[in-house]
This record gives C-alpha cells, structure tokens and sequence, in this order.
C-alpha cells in the first residue's frame, strides 16, 4: 500500500464574507467535522472555552448529531462511511474507505 504525505498548514479554502461577495482578509482555519475526529475534538474543546453558552450548546448538539467515525482496514484513517473491497481483495470481513477503493479500482482495471 502506498503511503500518502499529508500536506501541513497551507491556504486550502478561499473564505468569501457572504454579506459583501467579497473574499475575507486575514488568517482562517477550516475544519470539517463530518471526516475528521481532530476537528471533533477543536470543536468540542472550542465549544467548553467560549463565553457564548448559545453557541457552546450548538457545536455540542452538532458534533454529538455526527455519525461515529470507523477506521479503515486499509489506511487505518477514520472515515464516515465505508464499504466492502473490491471482489478482488479477498479480505472477507473487512471495510474500506472510499480513497482505498477508487486506489484499487485504479490498480484493478483491465483485471
């Protein structure tokens, strides 16, 4: 299996200020909850040190709400949702997440 470097701290996202149209200046970090449990846990730790108790409530129902991440049998990272490998695997039993399966999908064609 190859092992995929993942990138540090770098400009990702553009954050466009829905009121102006126009991109915000300054420094954000986007996280994604849905995927990721070290956004889980920012969020929550996010959520017990603000002084917005409305806000503190509403990251906690929303993170809580989340499905529980699984780790995936191939690259050990956690995902939302996994399926069953391909019938060429041969790995009864075992889940895959969706960037091992298209990985797969590429080394199994013409098979």
């Amino acid at each position: 299996m190859k092992i995929m470097s993942k990138p540090g701290f770098y400009d990702k996202y553009q954050i466009i200020n829905r009121d102006t149209g126009q991109e915000s200046v300054g420094a954000y970090f986007v996280l994604k909850p849905a995927t990721d449990p070290a956004a889980r846990a920012a969020l929550l730790t996010y959520a017990e040190v603000t002084d917005n108790r409305q806000l503190a409530m509403e990251i906690t129902a929303w993170v809580s709400s989340l499905p529980e991440l699984m780790k995936c049998d191939w690259c050990d990272e956690p995902a939302a949702e996994l399926s069953h490998p391909h019938m060429f695997d041969m790995a009864i039993g075992k889940r895959i997440c969706r960037h091992c399966w298209e990985h797969d999908r590429e080394a199994y064609k013409g098979v």
